[in-house]
């Protein structure tokens, strides 16, 4: 289940900051727990991440050098989605409740919350990211172990991603898929590099096109690909590529 959520601006000349991640993710949790906070817990303390989210989209926008994104449009748009209808149901009455979200110095205030119809995903859907995806490993170097982030150019990226995928599956469903394989093909990807906290999370904002296991298909969608879905990586939308009406016309 998938929500957007609209802001406005709580002043003109608003700049977003660029490493926001780690704070919405602390806000969000707030929000549910305000509504429920043993779903708020569970979130926070467990190994498997129940949800994700976009980043944060501005549709008019201005870089602003050492500081961030000033925000040009009337409104900017924040998706979030999850596997669970009750904690996306928490999400939505928490902002409702507390439309605040502040962000270093920019705040904003929650003017429209709506669920999103589900798509529909078919094999060889063609996904875009919404947010990057991490996908990680440990390294040897020296006589110290390392993590390593991975990239769609290297081989491992994507026996990783499918472990990754299995492991989450697993853990939060309680059963493995009856269909484990997938793959997906890169069109092209993006390399960034966003903090959260203390830490650096190198992702790949990326067009792939999935084949495979519909469970995991479905399961990407809504909890996102990848690792650490829950900092706001990994999420994914479906690009439609039926022609319009219009256009068959």
């Amino acid at each position: 289940m998938r929500v957007e959520i609209k802001f406005r601006p709580s002043e003109e000349g608003t700049i977003l900051p660029f490493n926001y991640n780690y704070d919405v993710y602390a806000q969000i949790l707030e929000k549910i727990a305000m509504v429920s906070p043993d779903i708020a817990h569970e979130a926070e303390v467990s190994h498997a991440d129940y949800f994700t989210f976009s980043r944060i989209m501005v549709r008019k926008r201005e870089l602003v050098p050492d500081r961030g994104i000033r925000v040009l449009s009337d409104d900017v748009s924040l998706y979030v989605s999850s596997s669970s209808g009750e904690l996306i149901k928490a999400v939505v009455e928490g902002f409702i409740e507390s439309p605040v979200l502040q962000l270093g110095e920019a705040a904003f205030i929650a003017d429209d919350v709506k669920i999103l119809r589900e798509p529909r995903i078919k094999d060889g859907a063609l996904f875009s990211t919404l947010s990057p995806v991490v996908v990680r490993t440990v390294k040897l170097s020296g006589d110290r172990m390392k993590i390593w982030d991975l990239y769609p150019n290297e081989e491992t990226f994507f026996d990783k991603l499918r472990k990754v995928m299995l492991m989450r599956y697993s853990a939060i469903t309680g059963s493995m898929p009856e269909e484990k394989d997938f793959s997906i093909e890169v069109v092209k990807f993006k390399p960034v590099r966003i903090l959260v906290r203390d830490t650096y999370y190198r992702g790949s904002l990326m067009i792939f096109r999935y084949h495979g296991s519909k469970e995991i298909a479905r399961f990407g969608y809504d909890n996102g690909f990848g690792e650490k879905t829950r900092y706001g990586f990994g999420m994914v939308k479906v690009i439609d590529e039926e022609p319009r009406r219009e256009d068959r016309d």
